[in-house]
């Protein structure tokens, strides 16, 4: 028997509740706690940010498990593939995954001028205590040898963390939001199942206000592509792809061999 037989619809209150609850762990952590901590440590942000970070992504990690667990299901590796849809790679799968990733660096760029725009409003703009590089500014606030504000040239564990949290980041987010969350999003919207997931993960990243433009349309062909693929590797590859990029000028930074 098909395991997706035995999932659960989850139609627009559900899908309310599960975006609300992480998506309010996600602003409470980075907009409350981070900055308590700095202020009562005095330690720089990014280890606050770090702190915060992991710590979410491992919830998630966690709770697609778990979520996996209270359906049901059994303790086995290939029950488990089949109902978070985690299939062998196709050619299809792969033009899907690498046309994903081309369109959210366009995508991303072509609308970054909408960070600085939102940021206008007091209500989307970064938090006081962040960095100007993790708001609209981005990547050219960056110097050479920092991060967020921080020089960590020669802190090889600032790299090993963020590897941490990238792993826990990537396979957190999308096992719950595209392994776990959409095929039951599929059996309450049918075909626009993905407009409802993309959405979804689109406001999840609520504690970045400023950079929900540039989220949104990523978000939406990626739950798109994923939902007629029918394939969660696809979400997991592409993002974690894009979101390497900045692993790897951190590992460089961190081991001094940045340019």
């Amino acid at each position: 028997m098909d395991r997706r037989d035995n999932i659960r619809p989850m139609g627009i209150l559900p899908t309310i509740a599960y975006w609300v609850i992480p998506a309010a762990i996600l602003y409470v952590s980075h907009y409350i706690l981070a900055p308590i901590f700095i202020e009562q440590t005095g330690q720089p942000y990014l280890v606050g940010y770090l702190i915060a970070w992991v710590s979410t992504m491992v919830i998630f990690f966690i709770a697609a498990l778990a979520a996996y667990r209270l359906e049901g299901n059994p303790i086995r590796l290939t029950t488990f593939t089949e109902r978070y849809r985690l299939r062998r790679m196709s050619r299809q799968d792969w033009i899907g995954t690498l046309g994903i990733l081309g369109f959210v660096i366009i995508s991303y760029f072509g609308l970054a001028f909408t960070s600085e725009w939102l940021a206008q409003w007091s209500f989307l703009a970064p938090h006081p205590v962040f960095p100007p590089e993790f708001g609209p500014e981005g990547a050219a606030a960056r110097a050479s040898g920092t991060f967020m504000g921080m020089t960590i040239t020669g802190s090889g564990w600032v790299a090993v963390v963020y590897l941490f949290g990238w792993l826990f980041n990537i396979f957190g987010e999308e096992l719950w939001f595209r392994g776990y969350i959409l095929p039951r999003q599929e059996k309450a919207f049918g075909k626009h199942a993905w407009v409802a997931n993309g959405l979804m993960f689109t406001l999840n990243h609520i504690w970045q206000p400023w950079n929900l433009l540039l989220i949104l349309p990523g978000a939406l062909v990626g739950a798109f592509v994923v939902q007629r693929r029918e394939n969660t590797w696809i979400l997991i590859i592409s993002h974690g792809l894009a979101n390497a990029i900045l692993l790897a000028l951190i590992i460089l930074n961190a081991f001094g061999l940045a340019l």
